[in-house]
């Protein structure tokens, strides 16, 4: 068989003669060969499309907090290049803006995150880009921005205590009317599940069973860390509990979502309250109650998180009842209280303790001979 190797500064008069010349069995190979060495190496396809990525992620198999925060940083990414083609050279950049704006590392490995999952989607789809704008450069800036930046966290919001969600949930209760009912059952039961507010927004009237005792069962059917729908079943005390009869007799649920949409003319709506509405409740009802800071919807979650550590639950359990995949998201929310029962706070703390009665026994005992 005959084997030959077109150079690139051939001209195309040339190839095309070389092409007749070695017959038409050969040529089938040729271009077999050439088509498989192209996508070998990266250089078929079209250029990386950052409005055809985002539009793609509509279809992705990610969870929906995934989803936007992928969206969220790709728009970002897009009105910074201002028409220029990305590349690894720009997408480096666009993470040094970033450093100089004093963002999280969690900032950078999203937007990075999300041009690599682009890129991978791509391929699997058969539409491959020509090029992986995530390359040496990005990956090089990408530890370095965790490694200059690792003091500034995880961009962690301030936490909003059990004692803070109760005082939300009586503020709203006392407001009266539907809104109230719903804010303050929704805010009790998400302090007390720790849920994310795409979990808020999914529950339905199905998923809450009232206990002889006045408590209730709720069951999280599917969530971020549980894309399969394994479930599980978080308990909720009395006082929330009742919050949450009253809104459901109030808006006459007997099926169907939990919280829902209150439209402005009255009445209750079949539609969900999706999570923008969600953390726009949560921030007014935590504004109302006096709680100032970077309140969001995950506020209550974190909050929740450090009370528990502060009670004695371990990482385990946290991670347990947050339905988180590892035990590394909860224990950044829980460091200050884990280094307050650490092994210094307790041994040193004990030894000092020991310390104070050894020096009072002499003391003691000059009082009692006298």
């Amino acid at each position: 068989m005959i084997s030959a190797t077109v150079h690139p500064e051939a001209t195309r008069a040339n190839a095309a003669a070389f092409l007749v010349a070695i017959g038409p069995r050969p040529v089938l190979v040729f271009l077999l060969r050439c088509l498989a060495d192209r996508i070998e190496n990266g250089r078929d396809g079209r250029p990386f499309d950052i409005g055809l990525a985002i539009a793609r992620l509509k279809d992705a198999d990610m969870a929906d907090a995934t989803r936007k925060a992928y969206a969220g940083a790709l728009t970002r990414l897009q009105r910074w290049l201002a028409g220029r083609r990305l590349d690894d050279g720009l997408l480096a950049a666009h993470l040094g803006e970033l450093f100089e704006q004093d963002l999280s590392p969690e900032s950078a490995k999203q937007v990075v995150y999300a041009v690599r999952r682009a890129v991978a989607d791509a391929a699997r789809l058969g539409l491959p880009f020509s090029d992986n704008p995530a390359g040496p450069e990005t990956a090089e800036r990408l530890t370095r921005f965790r490694r200059e930046a690792a003091g500034r966290g995880a961009g962690q919001v301030r936490s909003v205590t059990w004692e803070e969600a109760d005082r939300m949930c009586e503020l709203a209760k006392a407001a009266g009317g539907l809104a109230g009912k719903r804010d303050a059952a929704m805010i009790g039961v998400a302090s007390q599940c720790l849920l994310r507010v795409s979990e808020v927004s999914d529950l339905s009237a199905a998923d809450v069973s009232f206990q002889p005792d006045g408590t209730a069962l709720v069951t999280i059917r599917r969530s971020k860390t549980d894309q399969y729908g394994d479930g599980s079943v978080h308990h909720v005390r009395e006082e929330a509990a009742a919050w949450l009869r009253a809104w459901i007799e109030a808006a006459d649920i007997r099926s169907g979502l939990l919280f829902r949409a209150l439209p402005r003319d009255g009445g209750v709506s079949d539609g969900r309250l999706g999570p923008d509405s969600v953390r726009a409740a949560i921030k007014r009802r935590a504004c109302e109650a006096g709680i100032g800071g970077r309140v969001s919807g995950h506020s209550l979650r974190v909050g929740a998180a450090q009370r528990l550590a502060e009670e004695g639950a371990s990482l385990a359990e946290l991670q347990r009842e947050g339905r988180w995949k590892s035990p590394s998201m909860p224990g950044r929310y829980v460091r200050g209280q884990e280094a307050r029962r650490g092994a210094v706070a307790r041994f040193r703390g004990g030894a000092a303790r020991k310390s104070k009665k050894a020096l009072a026994a002499p003391e003691i005992a000059v009082l009692e001979s006298g």
